[in-house]
């Protein structure tokens, strides 16, 4: 073989490499392309759940003060019951002692027989 013809069999291999590496290199291009556009959707995505995230933290926090605030509604009406509560025993039992001082039955209770 001479010179010449080994020179153009290694340039022939040289070019078939070449092109090997260009097919690679733009593979490897289109990859990294993709892979961008990946991470962009990715990061839009984490944006807007993080915003979705802190609106539920408002809402939570709205809740919560409107949850306190009915809390300490209901306690004041427990209270208020109570007092009322209290304030019928006293006047069923003022009316018991005037009833009997009296010696009548209120309406709806049964007579004693006696």
């Amino acid at each position: 073989m001479s010179e010449m013809d080994e020179l153009r069999r290694r340039l022939e291999a040289l070019e078939a490499r070449m092109d090997e590496v260009m097919a690679e290199h733009t593979t490897t291009r289109n990859l990294a392309v993709g892979s961008d556009s990946d991470v962009a959707a990715l990061q839009v995505q984490r944006r807007a759940d993080m915003q979705v995230i802190r609106a539920l933290r408002d809402t939570q926090l709205e809740h919560g003060k409107v949850l306190e605030a009915h809390t300490k509604t209901l306690h004041e009406h427990g209270k208020l019951l109570g007092a009322l509560v209290s304030g019928q025993v006293a006047m069923m039992e003022q009316l018991q002692a005037i009833t009997d001082h009296l010696g009548v039955t209120p309406p709806g209770q049964p007579r004693e027989q006696g």
